[in-house]
């Protein structure tokens, strides 16, 4: 008859734990050798989106050194079929060159229309590389909770494979039944069910995360799984998200506005033209004085005068409207931005809490453990019991798993808006 001691379970117990701190402390180690930092950067610096709006700030530049150009200098030759005579001559040929020069000021216009559509676009730039950021880290903290919930259930596998042999151990001596074999069996085959679902979702996280990253490949992502929520809050600076990038958007958006309003004033001013007509003269044949086929040189100026401003008045109207619909677009986003700040802020309290929670109920649920198996020194071992005891043990441990993760998620967010 075989003879169970506690100590020999407890001990069984503390290899797992040893074992599970172990392989903890590699994966630490092998973290550090690609942090979530460089993760951000390598999705900064291959984000294919990212790459689009940046290729398009670069063309914008230089669109500002084309609104800076002179508009195309005007050139035309003409042959005279019916030659007119003049005194001096009879008119061959004709060159005009002419140079329309915009309003003083209009081409400064529009240079810092372009410079304002630029800021915009760099803007737009720097949301998309926060935006990239928390991804990143939102894909990188879900898949340490999906990690981090496979090896728990691979721990409760092998101590459920322990428990298995000591209740066949009990059969042999008639001190529990061949159903609590059973029961264990039924537990272990749920557990294997479990980690086959979540190996497929590990993938599918992993898939996604490479994707982030616009790997060719699916190469191996170190991840690890030895994060816990600090005893004492981190110092962060919360400032207000009314200089939010999101938010900024709309005021280089309202400058832009303001910049093509000043290029539609300088249009609507007349514009000058300066030009030369130089025109071939033949000499009069038998004739004999001074001008004979004198050419002709005619320097020119010309205006255009807008007179009617109906479409400049109708152009400044929509710069007005849309200066409004920016206006309430920025408060409506602002509105939004605090409302998620502080939703995050207060979610991160609540994940704290319920951190704190799993970690004394842990401990509490290990002492009933301890408990349920020092039965077996006064009486028949009561599985049922023990097994609900490792069912509440899994469903706060993996509690505490999702605590962490979203504690951490939160934390992204609030960086996110607060920076």
């Amino acid at each position: 008859m075989i003879k169970l001691k506690k100590y020999e379970v407890h001990g069984f117990r503390n290899k797992l734990r040893n074992a599970f701190l172990l392989c903890s402390l590699f994966s630490f180690l092998q973290s550090n050798s690609q942090t979530l930092q460089s993760y951000i950067e390598e999705a900064k610096k291959n984000n294919p989106n990212l790459k689009a709006v940046q290729y398009t700030y670069e063309a914008n530049l230089e669109k500002v050194n084309e609104a800076g150009s002179l508009p195309n200098t005007k050139i035309g030759a003409g042959y005279f079929i019916s030659e007119p005579e003049t005194r001096t001559g009879a008119q061959k040929v004709r060159f005009s060159a002419s140079q329309p020069l915009p309003w003083f000021g209009t081409l400064k216009s529009k240079k810092e229309k372009e410079v304002s559509t630029s800021e915009m676009l760099k803007n737009d730039i720097e949301i998309l590389k926060a935006k990239v950021s928390l991804e990143v880290k939102k894909q990188y903290y879900e898949l340490y909770a999906l990690k981090s919930k496979r090896k728990i259930l691979e721990q409760q596998k092998k101590l459920l494979a322990y428990y298995k042999e000591i209740s066949i151990s009990e059969v042999t001596n008639n001190k529990a039944s061949a159903v609590d074999v059973l029961k264990i069996n039924i537990a272990q085959n749920e557990l294997d069910n479990h980690i086959e679902i979540l190996k497929g979702d590990i993938l599918n996280t992993e898939t996604s995360f490479n994707k982030i990253l616009d790997r060719d490949g699916f190469d191996d992502l170190v991840i690890p799984d030895n994060l816990f929520i600090p005893d004492e809050e981190p110092t962060l600076s919360i400032d207000d998200v009314t200089y939010h990038p999101e938010l900024l958007k709309y005021d280089a958006m309202s400058e832009m506005l303001i910049a093509q309003q000043k290029v539609n004033d300088k249009e609507r001013l007349p514009s000058l033209s300066l030009g030369l007509d130089y025109v071939l003269v033949e000499e009069r044949p038998n004739l004999n004085f001074d001008d004979n086929g004198k050419d002709i040189i005619m320097p020119m100026v010309s205006f255009s005068i807008p007179l009617f401003s109906k479409k400049f008045k109708s152009r400044s109207k929509q710069y007005e409207l849309q200066q409004e619909n920016y206006n309430q677009q920025r408060d409506a986003k602002q509105n939004t931005l605090e409302e998620i700040l502080e939703k995050a802020i207060n979610n991160r309290i609540t994940s704290r809490i319920k951190y704190t929670t799993q970690i004394k109920n842990i401990e509490q649920s290990r002492q009933a453990e301890d408990i349920a198996l020092s039965i077996y020194q006064t009486g028949r071992l009561d599985f049922n019991e023990l097994l609900e005891i490792q069912d509440m043990i899994l469903d706060f441990e993996i509690k505490k798993i999702e605590s962490i993760k979203d504690y951490f998620i939160q934390t992204a967010i609030i960086n996110y808006l607060s920076n």
